[in-house]
């Protein structure tokens, strides 16, 4: 009789303290969800030019001249790159937080959206978030 008291006490001690870890493990499993959907805030951006492939490379006449013209601007404007493809695609995303008058945050825009014309294969978004995370 004391060995199955013993042995009934034995097991229900094992499964309480294995109750006890699961409940621990759910709520670490909880806060790490947490924190990690607060750091994965999405993030909008003024303005996002994405230079996409057909299956033949990207559009590299339209990528330089309008590298030429970020590049080359007077308020050097800073912005994100983001390479995701195998054949160049890649996004820049823009803040244009450096363009503090209307007047150049318009025709920064105006002047890539003209670089742009007549390509397929550069897209121009404005007040969006950047769609790929990259490589």
């Amino acid at each position: 009789m004391k060995k199955i008291f013993f042995l009934a006490s034995l097991i229900s001690l094992a499964c309480i303290s294995c109750k006890s870890k699961k409940e621990a493990v759910k709520t670490t499993e909880n806060t790490a969800n947490t924190a990690t959907s607060s750091v994965d805030t999405p993030v909008t951006y003024r303005l996002i030019v994405s230079f996409i492939s057909k299956g033949a490379g990207t559009d590299s006449q339209k990528r330089t001249a309008f590298l030429a013209y970020v590049d080359g601007h007077a308020l050097k404007p800073a912005y994100k790159t983001v390479t995701w493809g195998r054949e160049g695609e890649t996004d820049y995303c823009f803040n244009l937080s450096e363009l503090t008058a209307k007047k150049d945050l318009v025709g920064f825009i105006e002047e890539i959206k003209k670089i742009g014309a007549g390509s397929d294969m550069m897209n121009i978004s404005e007040n969006a978030e950047c769609q790929h995370k990259g490589r």
